[in-house]
């Protein structure tokens, strides 16, 4: 008996929700991503558009007085950059390879603090930097040092506004937290001299401090009524249990001794010491650490007073609007983003109501493809060969394709890419995850999101481009996670499918994702319960576990789904908007040109850029 589109619905509505850890990073301070600052009452103007009118005056940037603002802007964004990038071994090992190639020969030798102190001194710095970036003449930079400056100036006083969120981070998130991201971090840790190695036995051997920086935030955190659901504590020690399993035959100890082997820099000895000082860590640190964790989790069960969304807790629907500008990198409103998600959610409906009108076979035709996509490296390559009309070159093309240890398997995603240091982007790496709940997996759309014309093609474009290196710490996941879905559904066109076909899945994935941020908005900022939760999403025509894992999802992981979602239709108004107005003059490489060289940003910066590019483009026709 044929699928309805409700079935089609469910099953697209739990691919979407593997899909969400795909780019994993490291934190680069000492705060939660999530956890941005925010506005104090101070004497400090932190109004972005606080700031000299823009002249018409085409040589002003060239004279001798601009230059000199030019060199003093320069200084300060490399200042910024170092200051932040060396504030521990985490910031300074995600972002650089060759740290002392920018100068960088100090830097903390911590993972981070993580005390209401070291908040109110990062706030403290924050309004120091926009105080220097308001003494500059915006007028005498150059067009590339406004857009830094606009960004940056943006990013931190939306960053001050968390100021008085202090408790409302996840430290120990199942997505993205500590426990769960540290490990991959550490498996793809890149060696090339034997500092680094110092560095990375010295992280191990930190790591047991850090977490107990975890249990004492969340201690203050729980004391002050927000602590955790069950649920996700069972979840978190789940993790843990996962993690220790074949301790002697551990990824951290056999990665480790490859990535060891591959440096002929080293000596035999020194080789077999690192070896065995790293497996003693891991063996007798490590391990036991994540052995124990759980124990120091238990206490927490049962002191949840809030098992819904953020708006149960006091100033937890204001923290949501913040969340989402912060994840999203849009400035529309959350209601407007309701109104607009339920008006697509009708349109949705009906374009897949009226495509399953017209072809009964859809649902054997949405994996058929012209091409073996049994094996991600043909994939990958398929995908190389088929975007050079439509997206520009300037990208690299080296990357390795690894399995996710098994011990990590069960909670991550189908495939993720790492992002590269920005002074080694020919090393990428892309992971794909051989768990059994993902066996029937369709990679294709996969590892388009993940590696061309995606995650790994975006990111290695941008930095090819000779970017300011400061625009490396202000990490847009609305911009990132917008683009890859908007290659992920791009790929459809350049599947081979029918043209109805390639349609049909992209519908799928729009609805999927018009109900994820719907109950996303309705859990953290409108209150529902978990039964209102179900009571929406079997309405719909799903099963009730279904309704409960996409309620169990909201809860841990607030506007997770929307930076994938709102990006992505950022992209795709700009690409309608450009092919009404440019009609035939409409060319798809030199609009993906045009976002890809301005790299992450806040959209209403691109959307700016995108004016000016769009009467560029009516212009030299």
């Amino acid at each position: 008996m044929k699928k309805t589109f409700y079935q089609y619905l469910a099953f697209l509505l739990l691919v979407v929700m593997t899909l969400t850890s795909c780019g994993r990073s490291l934190t680069i301070t000492g705060k939660n991503d999530e956890s941005k600052p925010t506005e104090k009452e101070s004497s400090i103007s932190s109004d972005p558009d606080d700031k000299p009118d823009e002249k018409d005056n085409d040589d002003q940037s060239n004279s001798k007085e601009a230059k000199a603002e030019q060199k003093k802007f320069n200084e300060f964004s490399d200042t910024l950059f170092k200051e932040t990038v060396s504030e521990n071994l985490l910031s300074v090992h995600s972002v650089l390879d060759f740290p002392k190639e920018y100068g960088i020969t100090e830097y903390e030798h911590s993972l981070g603090d993580l005390s209401r102190e070291s908040s109110e001194a990062f706030y403290d710095q924050i309004r120091g930097y926009i105080k220097e970036l308001k003494d500059f003449n915006y007028d005498l930079l150059t067009d590339e040092q406004k857009l830094t400056y606009d960004i940056m100036i943006t990013d931190l006083t939306d960053s001050l506004k968390f100021e008085d969120y202090y408790l409302f981070d996840d430290y120990l998130s199942p997505l993205n937290g500590m426990p769960s991201s540290l490990p991959s971090y550490l498996g793809q840790f890149t060696f090339h001299t034997a500092d680094d190695i110092d560095d990375y036995l010295e992280i191990l051997e930190l790591m047991p401090d850090y977490f107990d920086q975890i249990i004492d935030y969340q201690t203050e955190k729980t004391d002050a009524g927000m602590g955790m659901p069950d649920f996700e504590i069972d979840e978190i020690i789940d993790q843990c249990n996962e993690f220790v399993q074949d301790p002697d035959n551990h990824f951290l100890i056999t990665s480790f001794d490859e990535r060891i082997d591959e440096l002929s820099s080293l000596s035999d000895s020194e080789k077999t010491s690192y070896k065995s000082k790293n497996a003693n860590i891991i063996k007798n640190t490590i391990i036991p650490l994540y052995q124990n964790f759980p124990s120091k989790l238990e206490p927490f069960k049962g002191k949840g007073t809030n098992e819904g969304g953020l708006c149960g807790f006091e100033g937890g629907k204001d923290y949501y609007e913040l969340l989402f500008r912060s994840e999203t990198a849009i400035d529309k409103s959350v209601d407007e983003v309701k109104t607009l998600l339920e008006d697509k959610f009708t349109k949705d409906l009906s374009d897949l109501s009226v495509l399953m009108y017209k072809d009964s076979e859809l649902e054997e035709k949405m994996e058929e493809y012209d091409f073996d996509t049994s094996d991600p490296d043909k994939i990958l390559q398929y995908l190389l060969e088929h975007i050079k009309d439509d997206f520009p070159a300037g990208y690299e093309t080296n990357y390795t394709l690894h399995d996710v240890p098994k011990s990590l398997e069960k909670y991550q995603s189908p495939a993720y890419y790492y992002i590269p240091s920005i002074d080694n982007v020919t090393v990428n790496n892309i992971f794909i995850n051989r768990y059994t709940d993902y066996a029937d997996m369709d990679l294709y759309p996969v590892l388009a999101h993940e590696g061309f014309p995606g995650h790994m093609y975006q990111s290695t474009y941008f930095q090819n481009t000779n970017p300011d290196p400061v625009r490396s710490i202000f990490r847009y996941t609305g911009y990132v996670e917008g683009w890859g879905l908007y290659a992920e559904l791009y790929s459809y066109d350049l599947s081979g499918q029918e043209s109805n076909v390639a349609k049909f899945n992209r519908v799928l994935n729009y609805l999927s994702y018009d109900i994820y941020c719907l109950c996303d908005i309705g859990v953290n900022y409108e209150g529902w319960t978990k039964e209102d939760t179900i009571d929406y999403v079997t309405s719909i025509g799903y099963d009730e576990e279904t309704a409960l894992d996409v309620y169990t999802s909201m809860v841990e992981n607030p506007c997770v789904y929307m930076t994938y979602y709102m990006g992505y239709l950022e992209f795709m108004d700009m690409k309608d908007t450009a092919k009404e107005e440019l009609g035939d003059l409409f060319d798809a490489k030199e609009f993906h040109k045009f976002l890809l060289d301005i790299g992450p940003a806040q959209f209403e910066i691109i959307h700016d850029r995108f004016d000016t590019w769009l009467e560029d483009q009516k212009t030299n026709a």
